[in-house]
């Protein structure tokens, strides 16, 4: 690796540590601080969640492109951590005070706000990191690691302070982001003409020529009804999780600890997995994914005691690397790489779709048949559909070429 990869290297991966420790340190405990510090119901919850994919839905079309026209220029990254600094007054001062007594002005306001810089601004950050991952010759996953351990670190605080005082973790949200942006400044990334030629002759005809790629809607249908069902499930689990302590403050400690334990181990897997990836191939790799999240689901019905559903938490360090790599590496491998942030901003927009519907749904069915009997039907679901995918799902080296080329750039 030279200098200039190498300093790259290690300011991205602060920064992904930055702004994942941010993003964490709003929203790991999102439940627990609606439910319990607000007094805010299931049922609602799970609305804030999908007004907060509703705007995402909106926004992630538009910030693909944008990405894919922009290429390695830092402008959208500069607009997201302006948009990013003032995290942790808006929750505190703005939308905790909206949502106790003008509910549905505060799910609306805040949709607006975390749709865009973390529903949809996480896919940009993504893209963005494995764009310059490929342009510099480092693995994507070396960096997002580091992103992993920042989520950790910020999870296993808000754990310890989040039942003394709710609002420390919005300050160290505001107080990640402002480091972050001095890493991003030092960052040097080189543009070669030809580059810059690429980006700009990018069309939006261009982008639309990817609803008549098969593959782009067997991987649509995977964040569909695999993917995001399992997100869905993982959004009020740490509630779950609490009901199996005697008080909900033991619950809430050991879910910080246990939260950081898996991102631990999380981060350790995507130091290993671009190997694994590389070895069995993006598609088999996502449909894994897929069987660990449908099984980490059902198996959460199996409500026999903390320490087992515990164990149901610590899948997901295996599982989210999985995903996160080969869903990457697959876009790389069978879609044109000028149009690689479009399409993986697409499976966002999916995946915000899918929560828009899923989140109140999911919210109703805890309210009214529990837990154990959502989790049966959420992961019968993601079973069936990773087996679907896992049959119509194709790489691009076991077909003709000719099935992958409908989306290049003429």
């Amino acid at each position: 690796m030279n200098p200039t990869s190498r300093k790259n290297y290690i300011l991205l991966s602060a920064f992904d540590f930055l702004y994942l420790f941010s993003w964490s340190a709003t929203m790991s405990f999102f439940v627990i601080w609606t439910t319990q510090h607000l007094g805010i119901s299931a049922t609602k919850t799970g609305i804030i969640y999908s007004i907060n994919a509703l705007i995402a839905l909106l926004m992630q079309p538009v910030f693909g492109y944008v990405s894919d026209k922009l290429g390695l220029k830092k402008r959208l990254l500069w607009f997201l951590v302006a948009l990013l600094l003032p995290v942790g007054p808006f929750f505190i001062y703005v939308y905790a005070p909206l949502l106790v007594h003008s509910f549905w002005l505060g799910a609306l306001l805040g949709g607006l706000y975390l749709g865009v810089i973390f529903n949809s601004g996480c896919g940009v950050v993504d893209s963005y990191l494995d764009k310059v991952s490929r342009r510099y010759e480092f693995e994507y996953g070396r960096v997002r690691m580091w992103g992993s351990l920042g989520w950790a670190f910020a999870t296993w605080l808000t754990g310890k302070y989040i039942d003394i005082n709710p609002d420390i973790p919005f300050w160290m949200g505001s107080a990640a982001i402002l480091l972050a942006g001095l890493c991003f400044l030092f960052t040097r990334i080189d543009l070669t003409q030809q580059e810059v030629k690429e980006t700009e002759s990018l069309k939006v005809s261009n982008a639309l020529q990817l609803l008549k790629n098969k593959q782009f809607w067997m991987l649509m249908i995977f964040m569909l009804f695999v993917n995001q069902i399992y997100d869905t499930y993982d959004q009020q689990f740490a509630q779950y999780f609490s009901l199996q302590f005697a008080t909900r403050e033991e619950g809430n400690h050991w879910f910080g600890i246990l939260g950081s334990i898996q991102v631990f181990f999380e981060t350790v897997f995507l130091a290993i997995v671009p190997w694994f990836v590389n070895r069995v191939g993006a598609k088999k790799a996502l449909v894994i994914a897929g069987c660990i999240m449908s099984l980490r689901i059902l198996g959460s019905a199996i409500e026999i005691g903390p320490i087992w559903i515990g164990a149901m938490k610590m899948a997901h360090a295996i599982e989210k690397p999985l995903i996160v790599v080969s869903l990457f590496k697959y876009i790389a491998a069978n879609f044109d790489h000028k149009l690689s942030s479009t399409v993986y901003l697409l499976m966002l927009f999916s995946a915000s779709l899918a929560t828009t519907i899923y989140s109140p749904l999911a919210g109703y069915l805890y309210d009214s048949v529990g837990f154990v009997n959502t989790y049966i039907i959420f992961g019968t679901v993601a079973g069936v559909f990773t087996v679907f995918t896992a049959i119509m799902l194709k790489d691009k080296g076991s077909q003709p070429e000719e099935e992958f080329t409908e989306a290049t750039v003429a």
